[in-house]
């Protein structure tokens, strides 16, 4: 989780961090209850550890689409302090508390998972791997939740705890999966807005009255259209990457006389052999470190039916 934050500075992943630092604590602290059961201030602590990891679970999922508005501030406040009259409440009892008094207790808490669970069914779209994990593993938090007070059972008890626990670390592995799943999402948008601008460049290409080449810094093209192939007869197969801009001059090397012109006259040929005269602009371009030409070449029809 902290891997996935210092890669991508997301805020919620940031919040997941905390919200696994201290499930850590909670569970160092419930071990140590476990070997010092009449503990009570250590079972108070595990309570509001729980209830800190959980929010904070719940704070991150939000963050995911939304911002942290007032609205979720109140009901964080409202819920903490019901957390802390209960706690309040629960150490001035003397005796063992009764399934419903640990239910009251216990009810801040619950309310706070009800709400990391409708949380979690909102996060990621469709149906994807994270958001089925988010779900399931929450609804099985808080059936487990719902469950323990009610629970006499020792070693019950401590199975739903341990599972608990278990599906506390999926859900954090299910945001570092949205995390991925949200990536190749972006990588897919821009693949496909540039598959697009591709589309829509090699239309204007084809559909253009001048014939438009590109070549690279060598002078191999590396664009052919249906224009330029009703012209010159060669396929896109036969040309791109395999025919040098000067082979299409009926004088070969087109730049001996003109040098670095933008726009000048000349004589090209088709596969045939065929001449025909053409008036050339000529710009070259950088783009991401790559040199290219373009070439847009006006052919001179009526001399060409001549």
């Amino acid at each position: 989780m902290l891997l996935s934050y210092l890669k991508s500075r997301r805020d919620y992943l940031r919040v997941a961090c905390f919200a696994g630092l201290c499930e850590i604590v909670r569970q160092g602290v419930e071990f140590t209850l476990v070997l010092n059961p009449d503990a009570s201030t250590l079972y108070l602590l595990a309570t509001v550890l729980q209830f800190g990891s959980t929010l904070l679970l719940v704070a991150s999922l939000l963050l995911i689409f939304e911002r942290m508005t007032a609205f979720y501030y109140w009901i964080f406040a409202i819920l903490g302090s019901g957390l802390i009259v209960s706690i309040v409440a629960i150490s001035m009892l003397q005796a063992e508390p009764t399934t419903r008094e640990a239910y009251i207790y216990y009810l801040p808490t619950i309310l706070l998972t009800v709400l990391l669970c409708w949380r979690a069914v909102r996060t990621g779209p469709g149906l994807a791997a994270s958001k089925i994990l988010l779900g399931a593993s929450s609804a099985v938090i808080l059936a487990i939740r719902l469950s323990l007070p009610a629970i006499d059972s020792d070693v019950l008890f401590g199975t739903l705890y341990y599972i608990e626990y278990f599906c506390f670390i999926i859900m954090l592995a299910a945001i570092i999966l949205f995390e991925v799943e949200f990536a190749n999402r972006q990588i897919r948008t821009l693949l496909d807005e540039r598959t697009r601008s591709e589309q829509d460049l090699q239309f204007i290409v084809d559909n253009s009255l001048d014939v438009i080449l590109i070549t690279d810094n060598v002078g191999l093209l590396q664009s052919w259209s249906s224009k330029a192939q009703s012209i010159f007869g060669y396929v896109p197969d036969q040309a791109v990457g395999k025919i040098h801009m000067d082979d299409l001059f009926a004088n070969n090397y087109w730049g001996r006389d003109i040098g670095q012109a933008e726009r000048f006259s000349s004589e090209m040929e088709n596969v045939d052999g065929r001449r025909f005269p053409v008036e050339v602009r000529m710009r070259e371009v950088n783009d991401a470190g790559s040199q290219y030409h373009v070439f847009v070449v006006n052919v001179l029809e009526a001399k060409l039916g001549d």
